[in-house]
């Protein structure tokens, strides 16, 4: 009987061992920067749709996301997709590490916003996931404190100011426009909307010079600054609060205010407006945009499931349920204020359609530098140090020599 236990335990071995062996996942590494319970549920759907695919994914900080990236660029531990912030794509697209895409997203092109953020001539190196801009918000309270019609936001710079000096009249530390400064990285979002709506830009088309210096960036930078007569001066956060505290007439923020005014100042009644233009005839309502990009590396391991997996993640439906959660962002999806989710939220909806006249910053390696410069010199008219003539020249100068750097 022992004997016969033998025989069956070298024979269940021997068939054990010819069993084939359960066969590995695919690993696919994805690093971002969003929570994980919000991305989640998408990896997990790509999943499904992929058996035999697992993603790894990591949660990036955008305090050392950057420098963690950069450290693996160079030491070649890439992961196999990333999403990139449209600040940092200019260097990485000037360093010649990003997989070309061209081809295999090339039919997304009409579906969605954002291929100026990663693009060089006609090669793509990565898809636009979702985008920001900024709009006008205005407190209709105020509007009809002021005697201003409060569903008729300005359209143009001189209802703007007409807007926001009656509600400065109305004192008692309440204000009519808030304007940009002593904040990096922040003021040019809100000036340079003027500038460009104004005809104005910031290099030439081949990126290799400035031309700052025109009628239109020097008139746009005396009607920003005109708009001190009629508001008050402070960082965003400030302005932000003191426009959910009901005492800030008109702004230009971010969709982070949706979130911030449901939590804190529920019963604000606000409107959301395209930033104006010049004119009823002349400029456009222009904005600053910028967004998120999923690339991949020429040193990945596994480059086509990168690609697949940035072609899911940017789908209508996946790049909606991400913009919802989130509440700062919306979809690179043309036309995304159809869906039913904007339907039901008009006001984020016109953050949609600012970008259809928003401009993306240009993609040069020196473009941080760059908007510091112009940062420095609207600050220095801002504080009246310089005048709006001499801060464009200046900034002019200071543009044309970072722009050789290219």
């Amino acid at each position: 009987m022992r004997r016969l236990a033998g025989w069956m335990a070298v024979a269940l071995a021997a068939a054990l061992s010819c069993a084939p062996a359960k066969k590995l996942a695919e690993e696919v590494v994805f690093w971002q920067f969003w929570p994980a319970e919000v991305v989640t549920p998408l990896l997990e759907g790509f999943e499904r749709e992929h058996p035999g695919v697992k993603v790894r994914m990591e949660q990036l900080t955008w305090q050392s996301g950057q420098e963690k990236i950069t450290a693996a660029v160079a030491a070649g531990t890439v992961p196999d997709l990333c999403e990139i912030g449209s600040t940092w794509m200019p260097r990485l697209l000037a360093g010649g590490r990003l997989a070309d895409w061209s081809a295999g997203v090339a039919d997304l092109r009409p579906a969605l916003r954002g291929w100026e953020l990663c693009t060089v001539g006609d090669a793509i190196y990565g898809v636009p996931w979702v985008l920001g801009t900024r709009a006008l918000f205005y407190n209709r309270e105020l509007f009809a404190r002021a005697r201003l019609d409060s569903t008729r936001p300005p359209e143009t710079w001189v209802e703007l100011q007409r807007a926001a000096a009656a509600i400065q009249r109305l004192g008692h530390g309440v204000h009519g426009y808030g304007v940009q400064a002593g904040e990096r990285y922040v003021l040019s979002k809100k000036f340079l909307p003027f500038a460009w709506g104004n005809g104005g830009e910031i290099l030439s088309e081949d990126l290799r010079h400035a031309a700052f210096d025109s009628p239109a960036s020097r008139e746009a930078l005396e009607f920003y600054l005109g708009l001190r007569r009629a508001g008050m001066t402070a960082q965003q956060d400030a302005l932000d609060r003191e426009f959910k505290e009901g005492r800030l007439g008109l702004e230009v923020s971010g969709a982070w205010l949706f979130r911030q005014i449901a939590r804190e100042a529920p019963g604000l009644r606000y409107g959301v407006a395209l930033v104006p233009r010049p004119a009823n005839e002349r400029g456009a309502h222009a904005s600053w945009a910028g967004g998120e990009v999923l690339v991949g590396f020429n040193d990945a391991k596994r480059k086509q499931l990168a690609l697949e997996l940035a072609r899911f993640l940017v789908r209508p439906e996946n790049a909606l349920a991400l913009a919802a959660a989130a509440q700062s962002v919306q979809p690179a999806t043309v036309g995304a204020d159809t869906s039913a989710y904007y339907r039901a939220h008009p006001l984020e909806a016109v953050f949609v359609r600012q970008f259809e006249t928003a401009r993306f910053t240009p993609n040069h390696p020196m473009w941080g530098d760059m908007e510091a410069a112009i940062e420095d010199e609207v600050e220095q008219a801002l504080y009246d140090r310089k005048s709006a003539a001499q801060a464009v020249e200046d900034a002019q100068v200071r543009l044309e020599e970072l722009a050789g750097k290219k």
